[in-house]
């Protein structure tokens, strides 16, 4: 079932070697004739824009899209989890999956980005990787629908893993999640918050402004410790300039 794989390979950062092998992409499409004709068109009308436009700004527009917009993020588990403490098990249990079929991550990416989930699919039994394809199909939906709406050539894939699943997704699942984010481009304050780095507890003093014994604007001790460090060597300073000057006179 190497049409999901396939599919995967369209959902990572162009090169000039995606480019090369988009020809026979279009022939592992059309010979195992899993996805209508429809479907096909639509993904060679795909393959056909980026054969034809230059690879700079494919690189540009793959990175605006999954890398800059986090609604269209291609790693599953940040449309299920976010940042929660559950993202980090089901990651570990996804890890499970794919040693259990006999597949080590050799690559930089995390067990839930797309591309590798659809290689693993492309691996085992048709109605498992059907089956593995609707449990995910409310998340590949929305993103459909967030790339239509950015007017952009990869909805086509998304389209094609719906077809692929054999399975509609939940519509009221998506509209809420469309409802959340369009998949409109990020702005700059939304990148900065995005970046922005998190406490570590959420009810330690710096975050609510109170000690723990009730007290007000108790401030960081690591900081304020830090601030009486830096006092001590002119206080030694002081101490020694008028020692210095007791024992001349």
């Amino acid at each position: 079932m190497r049409t999901l794989k396939v599919l995967g390979f369209l959902l990572t950062y162009p090169s000039a070697q995606t480019i090369e092998v988009l020809g026979e992409c279009r022939e592992i499409l059309s010979a195992e004739k899993w996805l209508p004709s429809d479907t096909l068109s639509a993904l060679g009308e795909m393959m056909d824009y980026m054969q034809s436009t230059d690879l700079l700004d494919l690189q540009e527009e793959y990175v605006a899209l999954f890398d800059r917009t986090p609604s269209l993020c291609l790693h599953l588990f940040e449309h299920v989890h976010g940042d929660s403490r559950d993202r980090g098990q089901a990651m570990v249990d996804l890890s499970d999956v794919y040693k259990d079929a006999g597949l080590i991550i050799n690559t930089k990416e995390i067990p839930d980005f797309l591309p590798l989930f659809l290689e693993y699919l492309s691996l085992i039994d048709q109605s498992q990787a059907r089956e593995n394809l609707a449990n995910v199909i409310n998340i590949t939906a929305a993103l459909a629908k967030r790339l239509k709406n950015r007017k952009s050539k990869y909805e086509a894939v998304f389209n094609a893993l719906e077809v692929a699943s054999n399975c509609k997704p939940d519509e009221l699942a998506v509209e809420k999640a469309l409802k959340s984010a369009d998949g409109a481009m990020a702005t700059f304050e939304e990148i900065d918050k995005e970046w922005e780095e998190q406490n570590a507890f959420e009810n330690s003093a710096q975050t609510t402004g109170v000690d723990m014994d009730g007290s007000e604007d108790a401030g960081c001790p690591i900081a304020e410790e830090m601030l009486a460090r830096m006092n001590i060597p002119e206080a030694a300073k002081n101490k020694t300039n008028k020692t210095n000057n007791k024992e001349e006179a």
